[in-house]
Protein backbone atom coordinates (compact mmCIF):
# COMPACT_ATOMS: atom_id res chain seq x y z
CA UNK A 1 0.00 0.00 0.00
CA UNK A 2 2.85 2.30 0.89
CA UNK A 3 4.49 1.53 -2.45
CA UNK A 4 1.23 2.27 -4.30
CA UNK A 5 0.97 5.64 -2.55
CA UNK A 6 4.52 6.50 -3.57
CA UNK A 7 3.74 5.70 -7.22
CA UNK A 8 0.58 7.82 -7.14
CA UNK A 9 2.50 10.70 -5.60
CA UNK A 10 5.23 10.41 -8.22
CA UNK A 11 2.62 10.54 -11.00
CA UNK A 12 1.01 13.63 -9.46
CA UNK A 13 4.38 15.37 -9.29
CA UNK A 14 4.97 14.58 -12.98
CA UNK A 15 1.57 15.88 -13.99
CA UNK A 16 2.12 19.04 -12.00
CA UNK A 17 5.51 19.54 -13.59
CA UNK A 18 4.09 19.02 -17.10
CA UNK A 19 1.36 21.54 -16.41
CA UNK A 20 3.88 24.13 -15.21
CA UNK A 21 6.14 23.35 -18.19
CA UNK A 22 3.26 24.03 -20.59
CA UNK A 23 2.57 27.34 -18.87
CA UNK A 24 6.21 28.34 -19.15
CA UNK A 25 6.53 27.08 -22.73
CA UNK A 26 3.92 29.44 -24.26
CA UNK A 27 5.58 31.57 -26.96
CA UNK A 28 4.29 35.15 -26.57
CA UNK A 29 5.34 35.89 -30.18
CA UNK A 30 3.19 33.08 -31.57
CA UNK A 31 -0.24 33.45 -29.94
CA UNK A 32 -2.85 30.74 -30.43
CA UNK A 33 -5.33 33.34 -31.70
CA UNK A 34 -4.14 35.93 -34.24
CA UNK A 35 -5.09 39.50 -33.26
CA UNK A 36 -7.64 40.96 -35.68
CA UNK A 37 -5.38 43.80 -36.79
CA UNK A 38 -2.66 41.35 -37.88
CA UNK A 39 -4.99 39.90 -40.51
CA UNK A 40 -5.86 43.27 -42.01
CA UNK A 41 -2.75 44.06 -44.14
CA UNK A 42 -2.56 40.70 -45.97
CA UNK A 43 -6.31 40.74 -46.63
CA UNK A 44 -6.22 44.24 -48.11
CA UNK A 45 -3.08 43.57 -50.14
CA UNK A 46 -4.32 40.25 -51.54
CA UNK A 47 -7.74 41.71 -52.40
CA UNK A 48 -6.13 44.54 -54.31
CA UNK A 49 -3.85 42.01 -55.97
CA UNK A 50 -6.93 40.24 -57.35
CA UNK A 51 -8.14 43.51 -58.80
CA UNK A 52 -4.71 44.32 -60.24
CA UNK A 53 -4.53 40.94 -61.90
CA UNK A 54 -7.72 41.70 -63.81
CA UNK A 55 -5.85 44.35 -65.78
CA UNK A 56 -4.38 41.72 -68.06
CA UNK A 57 -7.36 39.44 -68.75
CA UNK A 58 -10.57 41.42 -68.17
CA UNK A 59 -8.67 44.56 -69.24
CA UNK A 60 -7.90 42.85 -72.51
CA UNK A 61 -11.53 41.78 -73.03
CA UNK A 62 -12.66 45.37 -72.58
CA UNK A 63 -9.74 46.58 -74.71
CA UNK A 64 -7.82 48.70 -72.30
CA UNK A 65 -5.01 46.53 -73.66
CA UNK A 66 -4.60 44.43 -76.80
CA UNK A 67 -2.25 41.52 -77.37
CA UNK A 68 -0.01 41.50 -80.41
CA UNK A 69 -1.44 39.34 -83.15
CA UNK A 70 -1.11 35.66 -82.36
CA UNK A 71 0.97 36.25 -79.21
CA UNK A 72 -1.53 34.56 -76.93
CA UNK A 73 -4.37 32.84 -78.71
CA UNK A 74 -5.88 31.72 -75.42
CA UNK A 75 -6.42 35.25 -74.14
CA UNK A 76 -6.09 37.46 -77.18
CA UNK A 77 -8.46 35.47 -79.35
CA UNK A 78 -10.74 34.04 -76.64
CA UNK A 79 -9.85 30.36 -76.81
CA UNK A 80 -10.85 29.84 -73.19
CA UNK A 81 -11.75 26.95 -70.88
CA UNK A 82 -12.21 26.46 -67.15
CA UNK A 83 -8.47 25.88 -66.81
CA UNK A 84 -7.91 29.44 -68.02
CA UNK A 85 -9.55 30.82 -64.87
CA UNK A 86 -8.26 28.45 -62.22
CA UNK A 87 -6.39 30.92 -60.01
CA UNK A 88 -8.83 33.76 -60.67
CA UNK A 89 -11.37 31.59 -58.82
CA UNK A 90 -9.17 29.87 -56.24
CA UNK A 91 -7.21 32.91 -55.04
CA UNK A 92 -10.13 35.13 -53.94
CA UNK A 93 -12.06 32.19 -52.49
CA UNK A 94 -9.04 31.26 -50.35
CA UNK A 95 -8.82 34.86 -49.22
CA UNK A 96 -12.42 34.83 -47.99
CA UNK A 97 -11.36 32.25 -45.39
CA UNK A 98 -9.08 34.91 -43.87
CA UNK A 99 -11.87 37.48 -44.02
CA UNK A 100 -14.18 35.07 -42.19
CA UNK A 101 -11.50 34.57 -39.55
CA UNK A 102 -11.10 38.33 -39.15
CA UNK A 103 -14.84 38.75 -38.62
CA UNK A 104 -15.07 35.82 -36.18
CA UNK A 105 -12.20 37.17 -34.06
CA UNK A 106 -13.79 40.62 -34.10
CA UNK A 107 -17.18 39.32 -32.96
CA UNK A 108 -15.67 37.11 -30.26
CA UNK A 109 -13.58 39.94 -28.84
CA UNK A 110 -16.09 42.78 -29.19
CA UNK A 111 -14.23 44.67 -31.93
CA UNK A 112 -16.97 46.13 -34.17
CA UNK A 113 -14.48 48.18 -36.21
CA UNK A 114 -12.82 45.03 -37.53
CA UNK A 115 -16.12 43.25 -38.03
CA UNK A 116 -17.29 46.16 -40.20
CA UNK A 117 -14.03 46.26 -42.17
CA UNK A 118 -14.23 42.49 -42.64
CA UNK A 119 -17.72 42.90 -44.09
CA UNK A 120 -16.57 45.63 -46.46
CA UNK A 121 -13.61 43.57 -47.67
CA UNK A 122 -15.82 40.51 -48.11
CA UNK A 123 -18.16 42.51 -50.31
CA UNK A 124 -15.30 44.08 -52.24
CA UNK A 125 -13.69 40.71 -53.02
CA UNK A 126 -16.90 38.83 -53.81
CA UNK A 127 -18.34 41.70 -55.83
CA UNK A 128 -15.36 41.33 -58.16
CA UNK A 129 -16.05 37.60 -58.28
CA UNK A 130 -19.77 37.98 -58.97
CA UNK A 131 -19.20 40.67 -61.60
CA UNK A 132 -16.91 38.23 -63.39
CA UNK A 133 -18.58 34.85 -62.80
CA UNK A 134 -22.22 35.72 -62.18
CA UNK A 135 -23.74 33.28 -59.66
CA UNK A 136 -21.32 32.46 -56.83
CA UNK A 137 -21.35 31.17 -53.25
CA UNK A 138 -21.81 34.05 -50.83
CA UNK A 139 -23.23 32.87 -47.50
CA UNK A 140 -20.94 29.81 -47.48
CA UNK A 141 -17.95 31.35 -49.26
CA UNK A 142 -14.61 30.56 -47.62
CA UNK A 143 -16.11 27.92 -45.30
CA UNK A 144 -14.61 24.82 -46.89
CA UNK A 145 -12.83 24.06 -43.61
CA UNK A 146 -16.17 23.72 -41.78
CA UNK A 147 -17.62 20.23 -41.57
CA UNK A 148 -20.55 19.87 -43.93
CA UNK A 149 -19.61 22.97 -45.96
CA UNK A 150 -16.73 21.49 -47.94
CA UNK A 151 -18.68 22.28 -51.12
CA UNK A 152 -20.25 25.73 -50.99
CA UNK A 153 -23.79 26.24 -52.28
CA UNK A 154 -24.23 28.76 -55.10
CA UNK A 155 -26.61 31.71 -55.07
CA UNK A 156 -27.95 33.83 -57.91
CA UNK A 157 -26.19 37.07 -58.73
CA UNK A 158 -29.35 38.98 -57.90
CA UNK A 159 -29.48 37.41 -54.44
CA UNK A 160 -25.76 37.94 -53.92
CA UNK A 161 -26.03 41.64 -54.76
CA UNK A 162 -28.89 41.95 -52.27
CA UNK A 163 -26.85 40.29 -49.52
CA UNK A 164 -23.91 42.55 -50.29
CA UNK A 165 -26.04 45.64 -49.97
CA UNK A 166 -27.33 44.43 -46.59
CA UNK A 167 -23.82 43.71 -45.36
CA UNK A 168 -22.56 47.13 -46.47
CA UNK A 169 -25.47 48.86 -44.72
CA UNK A 170 -24.69 46.97 -41.51
CA UNK A 171 -21.03 48.02 -41.80
CA UNK A 172 -22.04 51.63 -42.39
CA UNK A 173 -24.09 51.61 -39.20
CA UNK A 174 -21.40 49.83 -37.17
CA UNK A 175 -18.80 52.40 -38.17
CA UNK A 176 -21.22 55.25 -37.55
CA UNK A 177 -21.80 54.06 -33.98
CA UNK A 178 -18.24 53.22 -32.96
CA UNK A 179 -17.41 54.38 -29.42
CA UNK A 180 -15.23 57.48 -29.21
CA UNK A 181 -11.55 56.64 -29.26
CA UNK A 182 -11.94 53.36 -31.16
CA UNK A 183 -8.66 52.46 -32.83
CA UNK A 184 -8.07 50.68 -36.15
CA UNK A 185 -4.50 49.41 -36.26
CA UNK A 186 -2.35 48.22 -39.17
CA UNK A 187 -4.74 49.72 -41.71
CA UNK A 188 -2.72 50.02 -44.93
CA UNK A 189 -5.67 51.37 -46.94
CA UNK A 190 -7.13 54.24 -44.90
CA UNK A 191 -4.60 54.58 -42.08
CA UNK A 192 -7.15 53.84 -39.38
CA UNK A 193 -9.69 56.42 -40.57
CA UNK A 194 -13.10 54.86 -39.86
CA UNK A 195 -14.90 57.64 -41.75
CA UNK A 196 -13.12 56.71 -44.98
CA UNK A 197 -14.00 53.05 -44.50
CA UNK A 198 -17.59 54.17 -44.14
CA UNK A 199 -17.35 56.22 -47.34
CA UNK A 200 -15.85 53.24 -49.14
CA UNK A 201 -18.74 51.04 -47.99
CA UNK A 202 -21.31 53.52 -49.30
CA UNK A 203 -19.39 53.92 -52.54
CA UNK A 204 -19.49 50.15 -53.02
CA UNK A 205 -23.24 50.30 -52.40
CA UNK A 206 -23.60 52.81 -55.22
CA UNK A 207 -21.44 50.69 -57.53
CA UNK A 208 -23.56 47.59 -56.89
CA UNK A 209 -26.86 49.47 -57.16
CA UNK A 210 -25.89 50.98 -60.49
CA UNK A 211 -24.60 47.60 -61.63
CA UNK A 212 -28.06 46.07 -61.20
CA UNK A 213 -30.00 49.14 -62.34
CA UNK A 214 -30.92 47.64 -65.72
CA UNK A 215 -32.76 44.82 -63.95
CA UNK A 216 -34.31 46.37 -60.81
CA UNK A 217 -35.48 49.84 -59.83
CA UNK A 218 -32.74 51.32 -57.65
CA UNK A 219 -33.81 54.96 -57.79
CA UNK A 220 -34.71 55.31 -54.12
CA UNK A 221 -31.54 53.82 -52.58
CA UNK A 222 -29.27 55.62 -55.07
CA UNK A 223 -30.93 58.96 -54.32
CA UNK A 224 -30.81 58.24 -50.57
CA UNK A 225 -27.03 57.85 -50.68
CA UNK A 226 -26.23 60.81 -52.95
CA UNK A 227 -28.72 63.16 -51.27
CA UNK A 228 -28.02 62.37 -47.62
CA UNK A 229 -24.28 62.59 -46.86
CA UNK A 230 -24.88 62.70 -43.10
CA UNK A 231 -26.34 59.21 -43.13
CA UNK A 232 -24.43 57.94 -46.19
CA UNK A 233 -21.10 59.74 -46.49
CA UNK A 234 -19.13 59.07 -49.68
CA UNK A 235 -15.75 60.28 -50.94
CA UNK A 236 -15.75 64.05 -51.33
CA UNK A 237 -12.48 64.52 -53.23
CA UNK A 238 -9.53 62.71 -54.78
CA UNK A 239 -7.60 62.67 -51.50
CA UNK A 240 -10.26 60.49 -49.86
CA UNK A 241 -10.67 57.84 -52.59
CA UNK A 242 -9.74 54.20 -52.05
CA UNK A 243 -6.10 53.88 -53.10
CA UNK A 244 -3.58 51.37 -51.85
CA UNK A 245 -0.05 52.76 -51.85
CA UNK A 246 2.66 50.11 -51.92
CA UNK A 247 5.58 51.26 -49.81
CA UNK A 248 8.04 48.40 -49.75
CA UNK A 249 10.33 46.57 -52.14
CA UNK A 250 8.73 43.14 -51.91
CA UNK A 251 5.07 43.79 -52.75
CA UNK A 252 5.17 45.99 -55.81
CA UNK A 253 2.18 47.24 -57.76
CA UNK A 254 1.54 44.85 -60.66
CA UNK A 255 2.59 47.25 -63.40
CA UNK A 256 5.70 48.60 -61.66
CA UNK A 257 9.06 48.05 -63.40
CA UNK A 258 11.68 47.26 -60.78
CA UNK A 259 14.64 47.54 -63.17
CA UNK A 260 13.94 50.23 -65.79
CA UNK A 261 15.64 49.65 -69.15
CA UNK A 262 18.91 51.38 -69.97
CA UNK A 263 17.42 53.23 -72.96
CA UNK A 264 15.76 55.78 -70.66
CA UNK A 265 12.25 54.99 -71.91
CA UNK A 266 11.05 53.76 -68.52
CA UNK A 267 8.78 51.22 -70.23
CA UNK A 268 8.77 47.61 -71.41
CA UNK A 269 8.94 47.74 -75.19
CA UNK A 270 9.31 43.94 -75.27
CA UNK A 271 5.90 43.33 -73.67
CA UNK A 272 3.34 41.26 -75.56
CA UNK A 273 0.57 43.74 -74.78
CA UNK A 274 -0.07 47.16 -76.27
CA UNK A 275 -2.52 49.91 -75.35
CA UNK A 276 -5.58 49.36 -77.52
CA UNK A 277 -6.45 51.42 -80.55
CA UNK A 278 -9.85 52.16 -78.97
CA UNK A 279 -8.19 53.76 -75.94
CA UNK A 280 -5.57 55.69 -77.91
CA UNK A 281 -8.03 56.94 -80.53
CA UNK A 282 -10.61 57.99 -77.94
CA UNK A 283 -8.00 59.94 -75.96
CA UNK A 284 -6.63 61.54 -79.13
CA UNK A 285 -10.08 62.62 -80.30
CA UNK A 286 -10.33 65.15 -77.46
CA UNK A 287 -6.61 65.93 -76.99
CA UNK A 288 -6.93 64.17 -73.64
CA UNK A 289 -3.80 64.61 -71.49
CA UNK A 290 -4.24 61.12 -70.05
CA UNK A 291 -2.78 59.79 -73.31
CA UNK A 292 0.81 60.39 -72.17
CA UNK A 293 0.00 58.83 -68.79
CA UNK A 294 -1.58 55.65 -70.10
CA UNK A 295 0.57 55.07 -73.19
CA UNK A 296 4.20 55.45 -74.17
CA UNK A 297 5.38 56.80 -77.50
CA UNK A 298 6.03 53.94 -79.90
CA UNK A 299 9.50 52.44 -79.68
CA UNK A 300 10.37 53.49 -83.20
CA UNK A 301 9.32 57.11 -82.64
CA UNK A 302 11.04 57.18 -79.24
CA UNK A 303 14.32 55.97 -80.77
CA UNK A 304 14.08 58.43 -83.67
CA UNK A 305 13.24 61.33 -81.34
CA UNK A 306 16.14 60.44 -79.09
CA UNK A 307 18.50 60.74 -82.06
CA UNK A 308 16.79 63.87 -83.42
CA UNK A 309 14.39 65.80 -81.12
CA UNK A 310 12.76 67.33 -84.20
CA UNK A 311 11.17 63.96 -84.97
CA UNK A 312 7.73 63.87 -83.31
CA UNK A 313 6.73 61.24 -80.80
CA UNK A 314 3.92 58.99 -82.02
CA UNK A 315 1.16 57.29 -80.01
CA UNK A 316 -0.59 54.43 -81.78
CA UNK A 317 -2.96 51.79 -80.41
CA UNK A 318 -3.06 48.09 -81.29
CA UNK A 319 -6.21 46.50 -82.71
CA UNK A 320 -7.53 43.58 -80.65
CA UNK A 321 -7.97 39.97 -81.66
CA UNK A 322 -5.71 39.68 -84.70
CA UNK A 323 -4.22 36.35 -85.67
CA UNK A 324 -0.55 36.10 -86.60
CA UNK A 325 -1.46 36.10 -90.29
CA UNK A 326 -3.76 39.12 -89.90
CA UNK A 327 -1.13 41.01 -87.93
CA UNK A 328 1.55 40.30 -90.56
CA UNK A 329 -0.82 41.35 -93.34
CA UNK A 330 -1.44 44.60 -91.48
CA UNK A 331 2.30 45.20 -91.20
CA UNK A 332 2.69 44.62 -94.95
CA UNK A 333 -0.17 46.98 -95.81
CA UNK A 334 0.83 49.80 -93.46
CA UNK A 335 4.61 49.42 -93.46
CA UNK A 336 4.51 49.26 -89.67
CA UNK A 337 5.81 46.65 -87.22
CA UNK A 338 5.28 45.73 -83.57
CA UNK A 339 7.47 48.65 -82.45
CA UNK A 340 5.07 51.11 -84.03
CA UNK A 341 2.42 50.51 -81.34
CA UNK A 342 2.33 51.99 -77.84
CA UNK A 343 3.00 50.01 -74.68
CA UNK A 344 1.87 51.04 -71.17
CA UNK A 345 3.28 54.44 -70.26
CA UNK A 346 6.21 55.47 -68.08
CA UNK A 347 4.12 57.07 -65.32
CA UNK A 348 2.22 53.86 -64.69
CA UNK A 349 5.42 51.83 -64.84
CA UNK A 350 6.73 54.00 -61.98
CA UNK A 351 3.47 53.95 -60.01
CA UNK A 352 3.11 52.49 -56.53
CA UNK A 353 -0.65 53.06 -56.28
CA UNK A 354 -3.59 50.80 -57.03
CA UNK A 355 -7.07 52.35 -57.33
CA UNK A 356 -9.88 50.33 -55.75
CA UNK A 357 -12.52 53.04 -56.14
CA UNK A 358 -11.97 56.54 -57.45
CA UNK A 359 -13.74 59.79 -56.75
CA UNK A 360 -14.07 60.10 -60.53
CA UNK A 361 -16.12 56.89 -60.64
CA UNK A 362 -18.53 58.20 -58.01
CA UNK A 363 -19.03 61.52 -59.80
CA UNK A 364 -19.63 59.80 -63.13
CA UNK A 365 -22.12 57.42 -61.52
CA UNK A 366 -23.80 60.49 -60.05
CA UNK A 367 -23.96 62.07 -63.51
CA UNK A 368 -25.54 58.88 -64.87
CA UNK A 369 -28.05 58.69 -62.03
CA UNK A 370 -29.13 62.31 -62.56
CA UNK A 371 -29.31 61.83 -66.32
CA UNK A 372 -31.52 58.76 -65.85
CA UNK A 373 -33.92 60.60 -63.54
CA UNK A 374 -33.18 58.69 -60.34
CA UNK A 375 -34.01 61.64 -58.09
CA UNK A 376 -30.41 62.66 -57.32
CA UNK A 377 -29.79 66.34 -56.58
CA UNK A 378 -27.62 68.43 -58.90
CA UNK A 379 -27.03 68.50 -62.65
CA UNK A 380 -25.62 65.72 -64.77
CA UNK A 381 -23.41 68.18 -66.67
CA UNK A 382 -21.68 69.43 -63.51
CA UNK A 383 -21.18 65.95 -62.06
CA UNK A 384 -19.80 64.76 -65.40
CA UNK A 385 -17.16 67.51 -65.53
CA UNK A 386 -16.32 66.88 -61.87
CA UNK A 387 -15.72 63.24 -62.78
CA UNK A 388 -13.29 64.08 -65.58
CA UNK A 389 -11.46 66.60 -63.39
CA UNK A 390 -11.13 63.98 -60.66
CA UNK A 391 -9.73 61.49 -63.17
CA UNK A 392 -7.13 64.04 -64.25
CA UNK A 393 -6.28 64.84 -60.62
CA UNK A 394 -5.18 61.24 -60.06
CA UNK A 395 -2.14 62.15 -62.15
CA UNK A 396 -0.88 65.36 -60.57
CA UNK A 397 2.84 66.08 -60.41
CA UNK A 398 3.51 65.12 -56.82
CA UNK A 399 7.27 65.32 -56.40
CA UNK A 400 8.04 64.23 -59.96
CA UNK A 401 8.89 66.02 -63.20
CA UNK A 402 7.42 65.46 -66.65
CA UNK A 403 10.53 63.89 -68.14
CA UNK A 404 10.81 61.35 -65.37
CA UNK A 405 7.15 60.62 -64.52
CA UNK A 406 4.61 62.37 -66.77
CA UNK A 407 1.77 64.21 -65.04
CA UNK A 408 -1.22 66.34 -66.05
CA UNK A 409 -0.47 70.01 -65.54
CA UNK A 410 -2.93 72.80 -64.77
CA UNK A 411 -2.31 74.22 -68.26
CA UNK A 412 -3.25 70.87 -69.84
CA UNK A 413 -6.45 70.72 -67.77
CA UNK A 414 -7.43 74.24 -68.82
CA UNK A 415 -6.72 73.53 -72.48
CA UNK A 416 -8.80 70.38 -72.35
CA UNK A 417 -11.87 71.94 -70.75
CA UNK A 418 -11.69 74.99 -73.05
CA UNK A 419 -12.33 72.74 -76.07
CA UNK A 420 -15.70 72.55 -77.76
CA UNK A 421 -17.38 69.18 -77.40
CA UNK A 422 -15.97 68.34 -73.97
CA UNK A 423 -19.11 69.16 -71.97
CA UNK A 424 -21.93 66.66 -71.57
CA UNK A 425 -24.06 66.71 -74.69
CA UNK A 426 -27.79 66.23 -75.09
CA UNK A 427 -27.19 63.93 -78.06
CA UNK A 428 -25.96 60.81 -76.26
CA UNK A 429 -24.96 61.64 -72.68
CA UNK A 430 -24.91 58.03 -71.45
CA UNK A 431 -22.35 57.19 -74.14
CA UNK A 432 -20.12 60.03 -72.94
CA UNK A 433 -20.46 59.01 -69.30
CA UNK A 434 -19.76 55.35 -70.11
CA UNK A 435 -16.66 56.23 -72.10
CA UNK A 436 -15.30 58.33 -69.23
CA UNK A 437 -15.94 55.53 -66.74
CA UNK A 438 -14.09 53.18 -69.10
CA UNK A 439 -11.13 55.54 -69.48
CA UNK A 440 -10.87 56.27 -65.76
CA UNK A 441 -10.76 52.54 -64.97
CA UNK A 442 -7.67 51.92 -67.15
CA UNK A 443 -5.93 48.74 -65.91
CA UNK A 444 -8.72 48.05 -63.41
CA UNK A 445 -10.01 45.45 -65.82
CA UNK A 446 -12.90 44.18 -63.71
CA UNK A 447 -14.43 47.63 -63.38
CA UNK A 448 -13.93 48.67 -67.00
CA UNK A 449 -15.30 45.35 -68.22
CA UNK A 450 -18.36 45.48 -65.94
CA UNK A 451 -19.13 49.04 -67.03
CA UNK A 452 -18.87 48.13 -70.70
CA UNK A 453 -21.15 45.11 -70.29
CA UNK A 454 -23.68 47.26 -68.43
CA UNK A 455 -23.70 50.42 -70.58
CA UNK A 456 -22.41 48.93 -73.87
CA UNK A 457 -19.95 51.76 -74.54
CA UNK A 458 -17.38 52.35 -75.89
CA UNK A 459 -17.95 50.45 -79.10
CA UNK A 460 -15.40 47.66 -79.38
CA UNK A 461 -14.34 45.68 -82.44
CA UNK A 462 -12.02 42.71 -82.80
CA UNK A 463 -10.17 40.95 -85.55
CA UNK A 464 -12.12 39.26 -88.35
CA UNK A 465 -11.31 35.70 -87.30
CA UNK A 466 -11.54 35.69 -83.50
CA UNK A 467 -12.62 32.36 -82.09
CA UNK A 468 -15.68 33.80 -80.29
CA UNK A 469 -17.33 37.13 -79.45
CA UNK A 470 -15.81 39.26 -76.70
CA UNK A 471 -16.23 37.32 -73.42
CA UNK A 472 -18.95 38.56 -71.09
CA UNK A 473 -18.15 36.34 -68.10
CA UNK A 474 -15.36 34.27 -66.63
CA UNK A 475 -15.81 30.50 -66.88
CA UNK A 476 -16.01 28.58 -63.59
CA UNK A 477 -12.57 27.09 -63.01
CA UNK A 478 -12.11 23.47 -64.06
CA UNK A 479 -11.67 22.26 -60.48
CA UNK A 480 -14.76 24.17 -59.29
CA UNK A 481 -16.80 22.52 -62.02
CA UNK A 482 -16.44 19.32 -59.98
CA UNK A 483 -18.28 20.91 -57.04
CA UNK A 484 -21.49 18.83 -56.77
CA UNK A 485 -23.38 21.91 -55.60
CA UNK A 486 -22.34 23.85 -58.71
CA UNK A 487 -23.42 20.93 -60.88
CA UNK A 488 -26.77 20.87 -59.07
CA UNK A 489 -27.11 24.66 -59.44
CA UNK A 490 -26.42 24.48 -63.18
CA UNK A 491 -28.93 21.67 -63.58
CA UNK A 492 -31.62 23.60 -61.69
CA UNK A 493 -31.07 27.11 -63.08
CA UNK A 494 -29.23 26.79 -66.40
CA UNK A 495 -30.84 23.74 -68.03
CA UNK A 496 -27.81 21.67 -67.15
CA UNK A 497 -25.46 23.67 -69.38
CA UNK A 498 -22.27 24.91 -67.70
CA UNK A 499 -22.05 28.57 -68.81
CA UNK A 500 -19.34 29.54 -71.29
CA UNK A 501 -17.65 32.93 -71.52
CA UNK A 502 -20.35 34.06 -73.98
CA UNK A 503 -23.32 33.60 -71.59
CA UNK A 504 -24.39 36.92 -70.07
CA UNK A 505 -24.40 37.43 -66.32
CA UNK A 506 -27.64 38.60 -64.71
CA UNK A 507 -26.92 42.34 -64.49
CA UNK A 508 -26.35 42.73 -68.23
CA UNK A 509 -29.17 44.34 -70.20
Amino acid sequence: MKRFSIIIGFIMVLLSACSKFEEINVNPNNPAIVPAEMLLPPIISAAVGSMNGSGSRAGQYVQHLSWLGGTSEEDGRYNLTGASYREEWNGPMRLIKDVNQLKNIAVTNGLPQYEAIGSIMKVYILSLMSDAYGDIPYAEAGMGNVSGLEFAHFQSQQEVYGLMLQELEAANQQLKNLPAGTVISRDILFNGDASRWRKFANGLKLRILMRESAKVNVNAPVAAIFNNPAEYPIFENVAQQAVLTYNNSTDFYTWYIQNPPADGSGVDFAANSRVSNVMVDLLKSKNDPRLAIYAAPTKNSFTANKANPAVPLVYRGQRAGLSTAEQNADYTTTGLNKDDYSVIGKRIRKENRAFLMTYAELMLLKAEAIQRGMGVNGTAAAAYLDGIKASFDKWNAGSGVQADAPFISDAQKTAYFDQAGVALSADNPIKQIAEQLWMDSFLNGFEGWAGWRRLQFPQLAVGPSVLSPIPVRYVYSDNEQNNPNLIQWVNETMDGKMPTHNVKVWFQP
